[in-house]
C-alpha cells in the first residue's frame, strides 16, 4: 500500500503557482488493489496517494462510489458514425468531433484512439466513396477542434487499412507521419475466412443490404477473394513496414487461424484485434500478441457476428485489452462485467483491461494508472443495480465531465 508523503499546503501551492486538487471518499482502483483512499493533484500530474478519508481543507468528497484511471480506448467507430449519420450524408467535420468527443468523455474514456478506415471493407464503391470523403475531413476536424480547445479528452488516430483495396497504401502513404497517428491495423474483410467464414450466410447478408442483384453479388464475392489472395498479402507487407520504420504498433484485424496469427506475429503485429476464435486468441498468446476484444461482446455474453464470446476467452484468460468498439459506454460496463461470477476477474485487473495495458500496448508510460507521478486522467463511478455510472471524468486534473 502507498504511504503518505508530504504534500504542499495550500497557501504554498498558490504562492508558487500550482494547481492542486484532492479527491477522497472513494475506493481508488489501483494496478494491484483497490482500497478507500485520497489523491492529491499537482498541476495535472498525481502527487499523492494515501489510505482513508482526507481532512484536508478544500478536497473533494465524493461520497463513495469508485476512483478509476480513465480509459484508454484504441478501437471506436463511433467518430465515423457521427460524420456518416445516414448514407449520402457527410455531417459538419467540427460538429461531429465535438459531439464524438462529448459522448467518449461521459463514458470515462480519457484517451481515445479515433479509428478511421482507409480502403473498403464493402465492394459497395457508394459506401468507399463516402469514407475516402471523410477520411481527411476527420483528420483535420480533430486537429481543428484541438486547436480551438474544444475537445475534453485526447484524440489520436487508429487508421484500419482495408488490405483487399488497390488503393489502401497510396491512401496511407501521405497519412503515416501526421502526429496524431498512434496505431495501425491491417484488415482483410474478403468473404470466406475470417470475420465471415459461412460464405451463403455472406452472400445473403450483402444482397440483403445493398440490394445487389444474385448475379451482381457472386461477381463482387469473388472479385473480393481474388483480390485477398493477390493483392492483400502484398498491400499488408507494406502497410507494416511502412508503421514499422516510424516505430508505429501494429494490429492485425479478425485473425481466425492459428496461422493467421503467427504470419501477422512474424510481420512484427503487436495487437490481435477480434481475433473470432479462442485457437486464434490462445495462439496470440503464446507468441505475446495482445489479444483486444470488443467490450459489447462482454456487455453481451456474445459476438454480434457470431464469432467467439469474448467472456469466454477472458473465462480462460485469454482475453487482455477491451475496447469500445461501437458503443462508448460499453467499455466501463465491459470491465465491471468481468468481475461477476464466472469470470471473477478483480476489479484492478478489469479496469487494466482498459486502461493499463492498453496504454503499455501503444507505448503510452504516462497514463493508464492510478500511480505517483503519471497523468491525473481519472474516473468517477458509482454502481446503480450492477451497472457502473460514470458521474465525474478528470483529464490531467481537470474536471471535464
Amino acid at each position: 500500500m502507498f504511504v503518505e508523503s508530504s504534500i504542499a499546503s495550500n497557501g504554498e501551492a498558490k504562492k508558487h503557482g500550482m494547481n492542486e486538487l484532492t479527491l477522497t471518499g472513494a475506493r481508488l482502483v489501483l494496478p494491484n488493489e483497490t482500497y478507500d483512499g485520497t489523491i492529491h493533484i499537482v498541476d495535472g500530474s498525481i502527487e499523492d496517494i494515501s489510505p482513508g478519508r482526507s481532512a484536508v481543507p478544500g478536497a473533494i468528497d465524493l461520497n463513495g462510489g469508485y476512483l478509476t484511471p480513465g480509459l484508454i480506448d484504441l478501437h471506436t467507430d463511433n467518430l465515423e458514425k457521427h460524420a456518416l449519420p445516414r448514407p449520402d450524408v457527410i455531417w459538419n467535420r467540427l460538429a461531429a468531433v465535438a459531439a464524438h468527443d462529448a459522448l467518449v468523455t461521459a463514458a470515462g474514456i480519457t484517451t481515445v484512439f479515433d479509428s478511421l478506415c482507409i480502403g473498403s471493407t464493402t465492394r459497395d464503391n457508394s459506401k468507399k466513396d463516402d469514407r475516402a470523403r471523410i477520411l481527411p475531413l476527420l483528420i483535420d476536424g480533430i486537429r481543428h477542434a484541438q486547436d480551438l480547445g474544444l475537445l475534453r479528452v485526447g484524440h489520436f488516430l487508429h487508421l484500419r487499412c482495408e488490405v483487399t483495396d488497390e488503393e489502401v497504401v497510396s491512401s496511407l502513404e501521405p497519412l503515416a507521419d501526421n502526429p496524431l497517428l498512434k496505431l495501425v491495423s491491417v484488415m482483410d474483410h474478403a468473404p470466406g475466412h475470417r470475420q465471415s467464414p459461412q460464405l451463403s450466410r455472406f452472400r445473403e447478408t450483402q444482397i440483403k443490404q445493398y440490394g445487389w442483384s444474385e448475379e451482381d453479388a457472386d461477381r463482387r464475392i469473388a472479385e473480393w477473394i481474388d483480390a485477398s489472395r493477390t493483392i492483400g498479402p502484398q498491400n499488408q507487407q507494406k502497410i507494416i513496414a511502412l508503421a514499422r520504420a516510424r516505430q508505429l504498433p501494429v494490429a492485425s484485424h479478425d485473425d481466425e487461424t492459428p496461422d493467421h496469427v503467427y504470419k501477422a506475429d512474424a510481420a512484427g503485429v503487436l495487437i490481435s484485434e477480434f481475433p473470432t476464435t479462442r485457437a486464434a486468441a490462445e495462439a496470440a498468446q503464446s507468441v505475446g500478441v495482445r489479444v483486444l476484444m470488443g467490450a459489447p461482446n462482454v456487455v453481451r455474453g456474445t459476438s454480434h457476428s457470431g464469432n467467439v464470446s469474448a467472456r469466454e476467452l477472458a473465462s480462460t484468460g485469454h482475453l487482455d485489452i477491451l475496447a469500445s468498439d461501437y458503443v462508448p459506454a460499453s467499455l466501463m460496463h465491459a470491465a465491471f462485467q468481468l468481475t461477476r461470477d464466472p469470470i471473477g476477474m478483480s476489479l484492478s485487473n478489469a479496469i487494466s483491461t482498459a486502461s493499463l495495458t492498453p496504454a503499455s500496448a501503444v507505448g503510452f508510460a504516462d497514463r493508464g494508472a492510478i500511480k505517483i507521478g503519471t497523468r491525473a486522467d481519472l474516473c468517477h463511478v458509482i454502481e446503480i443495480t450492477d451497472t457502473p455510472i460514470v458521474r465525474r471524468v478528470w483529464n490531467k486534473g481537470r474536471q471535464v465531465f
